[in-house]
């Protein structure tokens, strides 16, 4: 009788719910929430560095579309109210 190795399955939470998955899925869920969390602290850092620092925004429209578009991202104003203090401190 042949035993049959059983695949590793690994816990894994979407929207407050546990499922199981294999390894290799976990891994690249994991691998994409990192680079989407790189790419969110990416675009607020641009809002806190450069857009709110502006007198004045593009006429095409561009530069206000993308910090509305950044906006949205969940914690956003708590994120770069966080930043901004951030800034303070270290100037001291």
């Amino acid at each position: 009788m042949k035993r049959k190795t059983a695949k590793k399955k690994e816990s894994i939470k979407i929207h407050g719910k546990d499922y199981k998955v294999d390894k290799i899925i976990a891994n690249t869920i994991n691998s994409l929430a990192d680079a989407l969390h790189s790419h969110e602290v990416a675009l607020l850092t641009w809002v806190h560095k450069s857009y709110q620092k502006r007198k004045t925004i593009s006429k095409d429209g561009f530069e206000k579309a993308l910090h509305d578009y950044v906006m949205r991202i969940p914690e956003a104003e708590n994120i770069l109210k966080r930043m901004k203090e951030v800034d303070k401190k270290s100037k001291k």
